[in-house]
């Protein structure tokens, strides 16, 4: 599956973006190496989960990105809790996916 690397502008607020139709991931080029590295391991995940519920999917690539690059994971965690990212994962919240 091919990774794209995008300008911010184009994925912002988001980090990653898994395309299941297309089996592409996109993700933005101006994030650090070890979180586009588990960027790219989570949304590998999503190109191939079935799950339903979306909160159960992001748990799932998650856990599978953290596995394997927990720097990655943890990093990608502190630069969530910007104001941005939080009204993003609210405004994913509402609309329910």
């Amino acid at each position: 599956m091919p990774t794209i690397y995008l300008p911010k502008k184009e994925l912002e607020p988001a980090f990653g973006y898994a395309d299941i139709k297309n089996q592409t991931i996109y993700i933005r080029n101006d994030l650090p190496k070890v979180v586009q590295k588990f960027l790219e391991a989570h949304e590998t995940y999503h190109l191939s989960d079935k799950t339903k519920w979306w909160v159960w999917r992001e748990c799932l690539a998650n856990a599978y990105g953290a596995y394997k690059h927990p720097f990655g994971f943890l990093y990608c965690c502190v630069l969530s809790l910007s104001w941005d990212r939080l009204k993003f994962y609210w405004d994913r919240i509402k609309r329910g996916k």
